[in-house]
């Protein structure tokens, strides 16, 4: 009898056995929460869109090939940042017929749009005063660390392991203004007007 040793690895990685064809992947989303709970319910939403022969199957399409692959969606960020993504590459491809003067493509991708943006909307955003919260402090212990701060490293700080807006989702326009003029604040540019 010959024994199989695939049969006995670790389910944390991907494996396929070469004599019957027979595979497995690892879980998805993470062992003790399993995967967002928006994500069943865009999951469900999409296969009744499926069944109604709706149009709009590409985000189930990509959540699905996102989770074959080792990096899965496993947390309500990496979902938000999927669906805005799509949501922008929908926008652009409006545009892009609306120059072209095809109404019924436009019509279509403003009704995905539609549809993406109720999704977008049920997750919680971090609030301004939460952010700029986060950045002060984090600056703040930089300055202590006595590390100059520079907005990478402030970005770097915020979302490490731990960070203040590790797992956050939040609007990176915003944070990008936000340790754009608290860094200045702080350490103003000490270039010299120019003298004519």
């Amino acid at each position: 009898m010959i024994a199989f040793k695939a049969l006995t690895r670790p389910a944390s990685r991907s494996w396929r056995c070469w004599r019957c064809s027979f595979s497995t992947s690892p879980a998805i989303g993470n062992v003790e929460t399993g995967p967002p709970p928006l994500l069943a319910q865009l999951r469900t939403d999409m296969k009744e869109a499926l069944k109604a022969k709706d149009k709009t199957r590409g985000i189930l399409t990509e959540t699905t090939s996102l989770e074959k692959e080792s990096k899965g969606i496993k947390t309500n960020k990496q979902l938000y940042k999927l669906l805005q993504k799509r949501k922008n590459a929908s926008s652009n491809a409006a545009k892009e017929f609306q120059a072209a003067s095809r109404q019924d493509l436009t019509e279509k991708e403003n009704e995905q749009i539609a549809i993406l943006q109720g999704y977008l909307d049920g997750f919680a955003i971090t609030p301004e005063d939460e952010v700029v919260g986060a950045v002060r402090a984090t600056i703040q212990e930089l300055e202590v660390e006595g590390v100059p701060p520079k907005s990478d490293k402030v970005r770097a700080r915020l979302f490490r392991p731990n960070g203040a807006l590790e797992d956050k989702i939040l609007d990176e326009a915003l944070l990008a203004k936000t340790i754009k003029l608290m860094v200045h604040e702080v350490s103003p540019s000490k270039s010299s007007p120019v003298q004519a």
